[in-house]
């Protein structure tokens, strides 16, 4: 009886721990930088999301799972990955900053 209690205690400090459904915001990258000649793709790594826009570093949005671009200079490009779910009226954002390399 007291390792049911013990695992229902873990049980419910492991859903605790979930921010009640609160999305997670993550951008992949498959490498930290790329050359001129290269399409950047970016991926959506977010947890507990329904709904996704990115801001790419033209000022042009995506709404897909992951969106391409192509750099016109080298310098540092920064993506906006902003995720919400029908839970939380706010969106949650993260950022994710590019080198690109002659």
């Amino acid at each position: 009886m007291k390792q049911i209690l013990i695992i229902c205690c873990v049980a419910l400090f492991a859903v605790s721990c979930d921010k009640k459904g609160e999305p997670f915001a993550e951008i992949c990258l498959s490498k930290p930088s790329y050359k001129l000649t290269d399409t950047i793709r970016v991926d959506n790594c977010s947890e507990r999301y329904t709904k996704q826009r990115w801001l790419l570093p033209d000022g042009t949005t995506s709404y897909g799972d992951y969106a391409y671009f192509i750099p016109t200079t080298s310098g540092t490009y920064t993506f906006k990955l902003f995720v919400s779910n029908d839970k939380f009226v706010n969106d949650f954002e993260t950022t994710k900053s590019v080198q690109v390399f002659p």
